[in-house]
């Protein structure tokens, strides 16, 4: 009853994590000048409390945040955020800062319907595939003006598109992840392979699949009921070649690439690769966690739950088909154009964004640094730096002012296929004109 009870709870965290990932800090300095002239322009800047053009700041902001840790971790989160205003109000001492924690759940629409009433937050958290839609909506504010101090060249460039859309960018990041295959090296021994070399291909993973299914095993997750696509769909998506919509805003996805990966996933739950319930189920890491499953796809949250439990566990790149590519979200910060403080908002934004932030941050919650200068927290984390490599080509989602909205209407076509009601093609034809009825709706 113990070791059931701690699966349940650590299965818990990690679905309100991955929630983050999916769908889904502090100190006095800002880690941002690169050298002497920078650092004085700085300090004059915090004796005056002026920003970056010069202007004294003054007045309230709001910044909306979220459960970015799970609650045990819930005070350490709170001493980076305080750092960050500490740092903040030492440049800035006649600027009162409130941060505000709103639940994941309806997130987009109650930000969406305090902005639309004048009393929204100043700054608050995005995702990439949320960008477009916001931006489309004419809520966002332009942030590349308030950046000349900002020592861009720190952030990676991907970080930096992820948060840029129609060429302006938005958004600052604050962090970056990556998703990878996560294995249970006793499965592997009981199907006669080798830890130590792990597939690196779907070619070389379907042996080991077979093998697994043959001795009772599931060969991975596949959590159809999340109505999320990132971390089921897109990423074998993509693999296989395929993409959702393309760069002139088509819907693809029933392309032939699209169809393969659409059979793929049907002829995995044919086969018994993937449990029953991935129709339905939202979370099957506890198949993983009770050795009934040999891998599972996972980020840095499974990594820290494998951990905690004191699992033993063997990392994987994404597998390779005709393309090599993972989903990986960035987060960032952006400022909404209708706020009454704009100016104090994106000095905010830069404090919660610089290298010392970041650090902490990251640290904390197991994720990524969008700044270069902040990646030595994991210098002696093998485990981390492999996620640095496959965030090099991961994929932030689909970049559309839909990206949302499609995502409940493609994975009920999935359920669907796997149903039975539909075929491969069928389910990537109405998935396709799902989006395209999206779209037209402008």
């Amino acid at each position: 009853m113990v070791k059931r009870t701690n699966i349940l709870l650590l299965t818990l965290i990690f679905s309100l994590s991955m929630l983050l990932a999916a769908c889904g800090s502090g100190g006095s300095n800002s880690g941002q000048g690169t050298d002497a002239g920078e650092a004085k322009s700085a300090g004059e800047q915090a004796n005056s409390g002026q920003d970056a053009a010069g202007k004294k700041l003054s007045g309230n902001i709001t910044v909306w945040i979220h459960p970015y840790v799970a609650e045990e971790k819930k005070d350490e989160l709170k001493t980076v955020f305080d750092g960050a205003i500490g740092a903040f109000n030492e440049k800035h001492p006649d600027v009162k800062v409130k941060l505000e924690e709103i639940p994941w759940k309806n997130r987009e629409q109650k930000i969406l319907t305090a902005l639309a009433a004048g009393n929204g937050p100043d700054v608050f958290y995005q995702l990439p595939d949320q960008i477009p839609q916001f931006a489309n909506k004419d809520v966002l504010e332009p942030l590349t003006p308030y950046l000349e101090d900002n020592n861009m060249d720190d952030f990676s460039p991907g970080s930096l598109e992820a948060g840029t859309y129609q060429g302006t960018l938005y958004g600052l990041p604050i962090l970056q992840e990556a998703q990878m295959m996560f294995y249970n090296p006793d499965i592997i021994k009981d199907i006669g392979e080798d830890p130590a070399n792990v597939p690196k291909t779907w070619d070389e993973y379907n042996v080991w699949a077979e093998k697994a299914v043959a001795k009772g095993y599931y060969a991975r997750d596949f959590n159809g009921g999340a109505a999320c696509c990132n971390a089921t769909l897109y990423p074998i998506l993509w693999q296989f070649g395929g993409d959702v919509i393309d760069d002139s805003q088509n819907a693809v996805i029933n392309n032939a690439e699209g169809v393969a990966a659409f059979q793929f996933i049907k002829d995995m739950y044919n086969k018994g690769w993937i449990p029953k319930d991935s129709i339905s189920n939202q979370d099957q890491f506890p198949e993983y966690l009770s050795g009934k499953m040999l891998s599972v796809w996972g980020a840095g949250v499974t990594l820290s739950v494998l951990k905690t439990e004191n699992r033993d566990y063997v990392t994987g790149p994404p597998l390779k088909g005709k393309a090599e590519a993972s989903f990986g979200t960035v987060g960032m910060f952006v400022v909404p154009k209708n706020s009454k403080n704009k100016e104090a908002a994106a000095e905010f934004v830069k404090v919660l964004t610089n290298t010392e932030t970041q650090m902490a941050f990251n640290k904390l919650a197991n994720y990524i640094p969008t700044r270069k200068s902040a990646s030595s927290i994991y210098d002696n984390d093998e485990d981390m730096k492999k996620f640095l490599e496959v965030a090099a080509y991961a994929r932030p989602g689909v970049m559309s002012p839909v990206a949302r909205t499609i995502m409940p209407k493609i994975q009920a076509e999935i359920a669907a296929m796997l149903e039975g009601g539909k075929t491969p093609q069928q389910a990537a034809d109405a998935a396709a004109k799902a989006i395209q009825d999206e779209q037209s709706k402008g």
